[in-house]
């Protein structure tokens, strides 16, 4: 029989229509089951799904919602029969084959279930190792993490991981694995590992580590960790790097510079490392560190291109040291005095002289009492041709401070109003409103104070916002009951005292608020500053006696943690008292938890016990 073309079209045509239709009521079918479950009328979805389910091109876009429908009506026997037709039909379907696993464990026969879960693992392993592919384990371990069955997703990674012989494997997907189950010590070692066979993405662990160990306890365990890997691969610089970043962030400055060294000593370079760490305990305030890291680079690296980084840092450093410790060693701050005047003479940089020029004014002033050399001595460095400069400011806001020490606020004021002027909007110009605020203060012009304050207090630069809040602070707390500012006005002359070093006349006017006022809230400042006179003055046993005032009767006043930490720093750094400092710095630690002071105790703590 002979058949033209356009008979063949029609047949065609006809098929063509026929198949679409099927297809179409296919998908219709599926539809309306799929809407049964979305609207929750589980009886009629599983009597569509179950038609659906006779034919095999159904399956794939049925499955899940079908599956789930059976296990949530506890219809066992029913997804048995068809999870065994889907098996038959899918041998090798891993995912299938998880789901009849989840069957078993929906029944409670949880043997069944992890018979079925650790065939499949070790089926996909041996596939993958005979193909050399590492996808398949992935994407099983993320089925049994999607299904909540973690603790096989685990292990998928692991046997993968052996069967294909590569120690670094899924490394990454191990550590998000366990960061997810809260497991910080075996998530840590897998970033570790990760890290060690990428170094290059070195960065990425750090970010990583600083997202997710918030706690001080996890930085200890890294730190254990990380030591543990450097008996084991100490030839690896990781390792160490990693260290100086994790004491860096414990603020335990002492550690990161030991392990910069040997980092530096490892690598051969020109010691950043040291320099990076000198530069983060500077700015954290542990000087005694940073003048080490510096004297370092001095010492050990004098071709390195942070040379005079470091020399100028060194002295900053230094300088912070000699300032801080009491009573003040005159000697030690000629002996500043003088290394400031060679480093003047050798540097190149005209605004690093003139700001040395600067230090050595302030340290004639302050702390050894020569008001005429300090004077005379930045006299010279405002008549510099520099115009607009920090340094310049900065030598105007130091004179204004020395001509107020030496009782002329008059020509204080009008050296302030210059800076602020020249700077208005700016750091500088902040910090010389700052400056004007606090000579009113001294003068007992609270309104005026406030009035500075007030605007300072959104200052863009942090530390100037938060001393104009303190200082705002403390007068509203100490007025707010006194309309005649009498206490305020005596506690503020006190500070104007104390400014101009006319410290004896402090302690006595000091004493005579003890006495006069015992019950007003000022009692605890005067405690306080009265603590930190003595300590200055080398009275160590008058500095503890104020201190014990607040520890025992105002411990729950804001000076409570401040007190205690003096306290602590006193017996630790005065007396050499190690074991008191230890039981002061652990009580801190338990008393005040949110205190500014816990990670800087903790690190003391650890280090007089010998931690490190």
């Amino acid at each position: 029989m002979c058949i033209n073309m356009k008979d063949l079209v029609v047949i065609f045509l006809i098929a063509f229509v026929s198949t679409g239709t099927v297809l179409a009521q296919s998908s219709d079918a599926v539809n309306l089951a799929d809407e049964y479950y979305r609207m929750g009328d589980f009886e009629k979805a599983q009597v569509e799904y179950k038609k659906l389910a006779r034919n095999r091109k159904n399956i794939p876009r049925i499955h899940e919602n079908y599956f789930k429908l059976l296990l949530t009506v506890q219809a066992f026997d029913d997804a048995e029969k068809y999870m065994k037709g889907v098996l038959r039909q899918n041998p090798s379907n891993f995912i299938y084959n998880v789901d009849y696993g989840l069957l078993f464990q929906a029944k409670n026969e949880q043997k069944k279930a992890d018979k079925i879960f650790d065939d499949i693992i070790t089926k996909v392993a041996k596939d993958a190792k005979s193909k050399n592919q590492s996808n398949p384990i992935r994407i099983l371990a993320q089925t049994f993490f999607s299904n909540n069955l973690r603790e096989q997703a685990l292990v998928a990674y692991e046997e993968g991981r052996k069967a294909l012989g590569k120690p670094e494997l899924f490394s990454l997907e191990l550590a998000n694995a366990y960061r997810l189950m809260n497991q910080k010590q075996p998530m840590i070692k897998e970033y570790l590992t990760f890290a060690k066979y990428q170094p290059q993405n070195l960065n990425y662990i750090k970010n990583s580590f600083q997202r997710i160990l918030l706690e001080p306890e996890d930085l200890d365990t890294l730190e254990i960790i990380l030591y543990d890997n450097i008996q084991i691969d100490g030839g690896n610089p990781i390792y160490n790097e990693l260290l100086v970043w994790t004491h860096l962030q414990q603020k335990n400055f002492v550690a990161a510079l030991r392990q910069a060294r040997a980092l530096d000593l490892r690598t051969q370079n020109t010691g950043e490392n040291i320099v990076n760490v000198g530069m983060i305990a500077y700015r954290n305030g542990d000087y005694k560190s940073a003048q080490k890291a510096f004297n370092y680079i001095i010492n050990e690296f004098k071709e390195s291109p942070s040379l005079n980084l470091a020399m100028k840092y060194s002295l900053l450093a230094e300088e912070e040291v000699v300032k801080t410790t009491y009573p003040i060693d005159s000697a030690a701050v000629r002996g500043l005095i003088s290394k400031y005047d060679v480093f003047r003479q050798n540097s190149r940089d005209v605004f690093t002289v003139l700001d040395a020029q600067r230090r050595t004014a302030l340290l004639y002033a302050f702390q050894l009492g020569e008001i005429p050399k300090a004077i005379e001595v930045l006299d010279d460095l405002v008549k510099q041709p520099i115009g607009k400069h920090q340094v310049m400011a900065q030598a105007k806001m130091d004179l204004a401070d020395i001509y107020l020490l030496n009782e002329e606020p008059w020509e204080s004021i009008l050296l302030y109003a210059q800076v602020e002027k020249m700077f208005k909007d700016e750091p500088l110009g902040y910090t010389a409103k700052l400056k004007s605020a606090k000579l009113s203060y001294f003068k007992g012009e609270f309104e005026l104070a406030q009035g500075h304050l007030d605007i300072l207090k959104l200052a863009t630069s942090r530390e100037i916002a938060n001393d104009a809040l303190d200082l705002s602070i403390l007068i509203k707390n100490n007025t707010v009951f006194d309309s005649t500012d009498v206490v305020m006005k005596e506690y503020a002359n006190i500070e104007l005292l104390l400014f101009q070093n006319q410290t004896a006349l402090a302690l006595k006017a000091m004493d005579t608020m003890l006495v006069r006022y015992p019950s007003h809230s000022i009692l605890d400042e005067v405690y306080y500053l009265k603590a930190q006179t003595s300590r200055k003055l080398g009275d160590f046993d008058g500095a503890l006696f104020s201190l014990n005032k607040i520890n025992e009767g105002f411990y729950f006043e804001i000076l409570g943690d401040d007190a205690l930490f003096m306290t602590a720093l006193i017996h630790e750094e005065d007396l050499q008292d190690k074991e008191k400092a230890m039981e002061l710095y652990t009580e801190i630690l338990k008393k005040f938890p949110g205190s500014i002071y816990v990670a800087e105790s903790r690190n003391r703590f650890r280090e007089l016990r010998g931690d490190f």
